[in-house]
């Protein structure tokens, strides 16, 4: 609905811009922590404009997409920022975004890696031309049902959220912070859940690449959004 949609994104918004105050140094003893990254700028994300992206799991960074990834690493080294657990998707561009990142940091855990987090396969659509893939039929049935709707032998946005979120939670742990370098579809994906808002709201939100995302497990068992797409440390000289 356009009114609970508007709202969704006016949250989010809010939260985005009270993102400068960011991380302590160390979890609190009794916080469970998750701080979802996107990947950095890759290859297919040049294409997206005229072509369906997808998972296109073998595209690498580009050297821009390589900067970013280091300079956050930086930026979080710089703000003595420590993870207990770094889990990263199977995709080329996650991987090594990742791999950047951490090689920035002191002391870092090792990497692991788990293929649940790759991004929202679009079956036969992908590396086809949006314009001949979303006509207008696509769009009206894509509107009917955000939910639902599944390119020809890909995923719906159900099937994606439904393991976005049994593999992220798998990674947290009780006390702990935990970082996980996934993408778009997927970290968007998590925030509706933890949110239960309109599922035509997911792409009214903006994500960066190497944007984060920062949840909070609470007392009560339920997930709490911290903020949505911090990139301070693309604004910062590092």
């Amino acid at each position: 609905k356009p009114g609970q949609a508007l709202i969704v994104v006016v949250a989010l918004f809010a939260l985005a811009t009270t993102a400068t105050t960011i991380m302590s140094a160390h979890s609190e003893s009794s916080k469970t922590e998750v701080i979802l990254v996107r990947h950095g700028e890759c290859e297919m994300n040049l294409e997206v404009a005229d072509k369906v992206g997808g998972r296109a799991s073998a595209s690498p960074l580009t050297a821009k997409g390589e900067a970013q990834a280091s300079k956050l690493g930086r930026w979080l080294r710089s703000r003595g920022v420590r993870f207990d657990r770094v889990v990263a998707s199977t995709a080329v561009r996650a991987t090594r975004t990742a791999e950047l990142m951490l090689a920035e940091l002191e002391n870092p855990p090792q990497l692991e890696l788990e293929a649940s987090l790759e991004e929202m396969s679009q079956g036969e659509w992908e590396g086809q031309p949006r314009s001949e893939c979303y006509n207008a039929k696509t769009v009206a049935e894509i509107d009917a049902d955000p939910r639902g709707f599944t390119a020809p032998g890909g995923e719906s946005k159900a099937d994606v959220e439904a393991r976005a979120v049994q593999a992220i939670e798998k990674y947290a742990r009780a006390g702990e912070r935990t970082c996980i370098v996934n993408h778009g579809i997927v970290a968007k994906c998590f925030l509706r859940h933890v949110l239960q808002s309109d599922w035509a709201s997911l792409h009214e939100v903006g994500l960066e690449n190497t944007g984060l995302m920062r949840f909070t497990h609470n007392w009560a068992g339920r997930w709490r959004v911290e903020s949505v797409n911090e990139t301070p440390h693309l604004c910062s000289d590092l």
